[in-house]
C-alpha cells in the first residue's frame, strides 16, 4: 500500500475536461507514487453515453501514476451518489483519500500540500477537511481553519467521514431548531440554507452541500491554503452543476513550502474576508442568480421568486449583432461561408495576386499595400529558426492561400518547404487546379498534410459551428507549433454567438460568428501546448460587442 494518500477521481461526459485535470495531475511532483481510482458515471441518455464511451476510451490510456483503477458504472447514478458511494468506498479501506472531479486543473504541488497535511492532522479530531481551493483573496496566512468543509479539491480522513450525513432533511431539522441559518450562510452572505432546502425538494442534488452540513454541524474545521492549488475549469455551463462565474476562478500557486501545524481552531479574520468576499456588489449570486439561454433571461431572486424575459437583439444593417443560444437558431438567418458567390470573390481577387495585378488580398478584399500581421509573421520566423530555418506549414482554412502570398516576400530567406491550405472541398479542387505553385498546395483535411512543423489558423475558428472541438483536433495532430490569429474573444467571461453582416462593397453575405471566452480557449490548448507569447491584433474592437482579436503562438510540450 502507498503512503501517500490515494486520489479519487469523478468523470462523467466531459473528455475535454478530463483530459485536461489529468495531464495537470500527471505533472504532481508525486503522481507516479500514488494510487489512482477513477469512477467513471453512466449516460443519462444515448448523447450523454457517447460522451461517456468517448471518456472512457481516454481513460484506458492514462498512464503515470503507481496504480490506476477504473469503476464503470453501468447506469447513470448522478454526481452525488457516485461521489458518495466512491468516497466511502475508498476512504474506507486506505483511511485518508484525495477527491478530484473531471474539471480541476491542479498546481503540480497540489498532492504535495494535500498529503502534507493529512499527515500533519491526522490525529487532530477537529480537522475534518482539507482543501486544495481557496478563493482569490489577497494577504490570507499560508494555512487557516474555517468551520465546515469545501468540495473543490479536497482531502479526508474515514473518521471524519464517518460523520457525513446524506439525509438532508436531518441536517435542516438540526439547524433550524437550533437558529444557526444566518451562521451556516456566512452571516447571510450566500443562502446555504436555501442549497440545502432545495436538495431535500430534489431541486438539485448536491452532495457537497451536505458535506457541509455534516462537518458545520459537528462543529469541525476545513484546513484552506493562503493561495489555490486547484482551478476550476468546469464554470463554463458544461457541468451538471456549474454555470458561468469567473469570479471564481483562481491562479494556482507557483511555490509551495512544506507547511506547518497550526492550532485546530477557526480563524476568524479570515472567515470574515470570505464573507465579504461572496458579499461583494460584484458578486449577486447572494440575491439573484442570472441565467440565459439565448435571448432568454431566467432570474431567480432569493432561490424562491422565478421569472423570465426576453432581452431584445438589435439586429445591425451589418457587422456583428445578436446573442443567440444555437448555431442552428442563426443559420436560419442567414448563410455561411459556403456560399457561391464568397468562393467567386476570393478566387477573383487571389488570381489577382499571383498574376501580379494585385498587391494583397484578404477576405477576397483587395489592398493596395500589403497587410502584415506582425504577430504572425515573427512567430512564423521563430518556428523556422528552431527548425533548421524551414518552414512546412498548415494553413488550416486559409481560403486560396492568401496567407502565403502575404509572407512569402518576406519570408524569401527562409525555405518553406511546403504551404498547404486546408479548405472546403471546392477550393480545394479549384486552388490545385489555379493556385498551386509546387510550394503552396490544397488539402481536404488536416489529417492529409503529413511533417507540418506548424499549423496556422488565422481567422478561422470563431467561424466553426464547435469550435472546440476543433481545438482538440489541433491538438491531437501533434504538430509542434499552432498558430492563431485574427481570433475574436469575448471580453463577457463567456462564449457569444453573433450573426455577422459582411458590409457589401466586400461580397454580399453573413453568417454565425462566435466571440469566445478566452480563458477556456486557454485552458483546452494548456492541455499538450504551453503558450510561448500572445500578442493583440490590429483589427478594430466592435463596438455592439465587447470583444478583443487576439493572436497566440503555442509548443507542443513534446518539443520541450
Amino acid at each position: 500500500m502507498s503512503k501517500f494518500a490515494p486520489v479519487v477521481l469523478f468523470a462523467y461526459n466531459r473528455p475535454s475536461h478530463l483530459r485536461q485535470t489529468i495531464e495537470a495531475l500527471k505533472k504532481n511532483e508525486l503522481a507516479s507514487e500514488s494510487e489512482l481510482f477513477i469512477f467513471s458515471d453512466g449516460g443519462k441518455n444515448e448523447n450523454d453515453w457517447d460522451k461517456v464511451k468517448e471518456v472512457r476510451k481516454y481513460l484506458q490510456t492514462v498512464s503515470g501514476f503507481k496504480k490506476i483503477k477504473i469503476f464503470e458504472s453501468e447506469s447513470n447514478k448522478g454526481l452525488a451518489n457516485s461521489v458518495i458511494d466512491g468516497v466511502t468506498k475508498i476512504v474506507n479501506q486506505y483511511g485518508n483519500i484525495i477527491v478530484l472531479e473531471d474539471d480541476m486543473i491542479t498546481s503540480k504541488y497540489f498532492l504535495r500540500y494535500m498529503n502534507d497535511a493529512l499527515e500533519l492532522y491526522e490525529n487532530n479530531d477537529q480537522a475534518a477537511c482539507i482543501s486544495g481551493y481557496v478563493y482569490s483573496i489577497k494577504k490570507l496566512p499560508e494555512t487557516f481553519f474555517i468551520k465546515g468543509s469545501d468540495c473543490w479539491g479536497w482531502a479526508t480522513w474515514s473518521r471524519a467521514w464517518d460523520i457525513f450525513e446524506p439525509d438532508g432533511v436531518k441536517l435542516l431539522n438540526e439547524i433550524r431548531p437550533k437558529h444557526l441559518e444566518k451562521e451556516f450562510n456566512f452571516n447571510d452572505s450566500y443562502p446555504y440554507v436555501q442549497m440545502l432546502e432545495d436538495q431535500t425538494n430534489k431541486k438539485n442534488d448536491s452532495w457537497a452541500i451536505r458535506w457541509y452540513a455534516s462537518v458545520f454541524l459537528k462543529n469541525k474545521l476545513c484546513l484552506y491554503p493562503g493561495g489555490s492549488f486547484v482551478h476550476n475549469i468546469g464554470n463554463d455551463s458544461s457541468g451538471v452543476h456549474c454555470s458561468c462565474e469567473n469570479r471564481l476562478d483562481a491562479d494556482l500557486v507557483r511555490a509551495y513550502n512544506k507547511i506547518k501545524k497550526i492550532p485546530a481552531k477557526e480563524n476568524e479574520k479570515c472567515r470574515k474576508s470570505f464573507e465579504i468576499f461572496l458579499r461583494d456588489d460584484d458578486n449577486k449570486w447572494s440575491f439573484i442568480k442570472k441565467e440565459r439561454q439565448g435571448n432568454k433571461r431566467i432570474v431567480t431572486i432569493l432561490g424562491k421568486l422565478k421569472f423570465s424575459y426576453e432581452r431584445p437583439v438589435k439586429e445591425l444593417a451589418y457587422g456583428f449583432s445578436g446573442d443567440y443560444s444555437s448555431w442552428g437558431e442563426v443559420k436560419k438567418l442567414c448563410g455561411g461561408y459556403e456560399e457561391e458567390n464568397i468562393f467567386k470573390a476570393t478566387l477573383s481577387s487571389t488570381l489577382k495576386v499571383k498574376n501580379g495585378e494585385a498587391v494583397f488580398e484578404r477576405d477576397s478584399f483587395i489592398f493596395d499595400k500589403i497587410q502584415y500581421s506582425c504577430g504572425l509573421l515573427a512567430s512564423l520566423m521563430k518556428v523556422a529558426i528552431e527548425n533548421g530555418n524551414t518552414l512546412n506549414v498548415l494553413d488550416f482554412g486559409g481560403a486560396l492561400g492568401s496567407h502565403y502570398f502575404q509572407n512569402k516576400e518576406f519570408l524569401r530567406p527562409v525555405k518553406i518547404k511546403k504551404w498547404t491550405v486546408v479548405e472546403q472541398e471546392h477550393y480545394v479542387k479549384v486552388g490545385k487546379k489555379k493556385i498551386a505553385d509546387g510550394i503552396l498546395d490544397f488539402a481536404y483535411s488536416i489529417d492529409d498534410v503529413e511533417d507540418a512543423n506548424v499549423l496556422i489558423a488565422s481567422g478561422v475558428v470563431q467561424y466553426l459551428e464547435k469550435p472546440y472541438e476543433w481545438l482538440e483536433k489541433f491538438i491531437n495532430k501533434g504538430v509542434p507549433y499552432i498558430i492563431f490569429d485574427r481570433t475574436a474573444f469575448s471580453l463577457e467571461n463567456r462564449d457569444r454567438l453573433t450573426l455577422q453582416r459582411v458590409y457589401p462593397e466586400i461580397y454580399e453575405a453573413s453568417y454565425p460568428a462566435w466571440f469566445l471566452d478566452k480563458q477556456k480557449f486557454l485552458d483546452t490548448m494548456r492541455s499538450k501546448y504551453e503558450m510561448i507569447v500572445d500578442f493583440s491584433d490590429s483589427i478594430d474592437v466592435i463596438k455592439e460587442v465587447p470583444s478583443e482579436y487576439k493572436g497566440f503562438l503555442f509548443k507542443s510540450r513534446k518539443e520541450q
